[in-house]
């Protein structure tokens, strides 16, 4: 399972798949785990896809965003999902670019 250091990391996530329209990924968070390796590249993409939509949202007050900072939740959720996928064997995935 993605463990993550804060609750709203996940919460984040979820917005971002929605946002972004990436279903696939948001099934992946929902359920908490990766699969495959194409599941693995699913929800590097929407990391990064997240990060360049975050900096677009930045002061859009988007409340849980707001509270620590976007830099702060970005950095938070790059290490939980670095350490789930690299832990599991999805290095690769993680690091392609």
């Amino acid at each position: 399972m993605i463990e993550y250091k804060y609750t709203e990391e996940k919460v984040i996530l979820i917005h971002y798949a929605k946002l972004l329209g990436a279903k696939e990924a948001e099934h992946i968070i929902e359920i908490g785990q990766v699969k495959n390796s194409a599941q693995a590249t699913i929800l590097k993409n929407l990391y990064w896809a997240m990060v360049d939509q975050a900096i677009e949202d930045k002061g859009k007050g988007i409340a849980v965003m707001e509270i620590e900072g976007y830099e702060h939740w970005l950095e938070y959720i790059f290490h939980s999902l670095n350490g789930y996928l690299v832990s599991n064997g999805y290095e690769n995935e993680w690091d392609a670019e």
